[in-house]
């Protein structure tokens, strides 16, 4: 269920049911390495600007890992299960939601938790950074919710008539698309 992530010398980045996630040679499908997460990947990779490696696991766990060995750098445990991908802002943040309501943003080097926001259902949306400093994501809620990056706090909220489990989109614009269980696909003024 995790979508593969392509790093720079397009080492394919994939997790497994089976626990792992692994690092695959792009042009030969040969492993180069494989780690040992304590439960399935769902969550798809993001690759941080300096390669680093941020992944979420049904365990409850985010980790971070090195590109090139595969070596764990830290891990984060949540109240929940992760099978959101994790987003990467410009200043190395690591935002990514858990089935424990949180959405959590988490310092990209040591893995300590900067803030959290609390949503009222599980977030298995992945967030999406706007160009404004703003995070976008989905809850069960039926919410989707625009918080500011720097201190977790509230700027919005748009109300659905179904769970938001499907990952925000913010175009050039600052217009953030997104689906709905209610069988409605939105676009909204990501400002407002």
């Amino acid at each position: 269920l995790s979508s593969p992530a392509v790093g720079p010398d397009d080492t394919v980045y994939v997790g497994s049911e089976d626990k792992k996630l692994y690092a695959l040679d792009g042009k030969t499908g040969k492993k180069k390495w494989e780690f040992a997460a304590g439960d399935r990947v769902f969550s798809s990779p993001a690759i941080g600007n300096d390669q680093t490696i941020f992944f979420g696991s049904m365990d409850d766990k985010v980790y971070a890992l090195t590109s090139l060995t595969g070596v764990k750098l830290w891990e984060f445990k949540a109240g929940g299960w992760i099978g959101a991908s994790p987003a990467i802002g410009k200043d190395g943040t690591v935002y990514v939601g858990s089935s424990d309501k949180n959405l959590y943003a988490l310092d990209g080097e040591t893995g300590t938790k900067l803030w959290a926001f609390t949503a009222k259902d599980a977030i298995i949306s992945s967030p999406a950074i706007g160009n404004n400093g703003i995070i976008y994501v989905g809850s069960g809620d039926r919410h989707v919710y625009a918080i500011h990056a720097d201190s977790g706090e509230k700027k919005w909220a748009f109300k659905t008539k179904g769970g938001v489990t499907s990952s925000p989109a913010v175009g050039p614009d600052g217009t953030v698309f997104f689906g709905s269980t209610d069988d409605k696909a939105y676009a909204l003024d990501g400002e407002t």
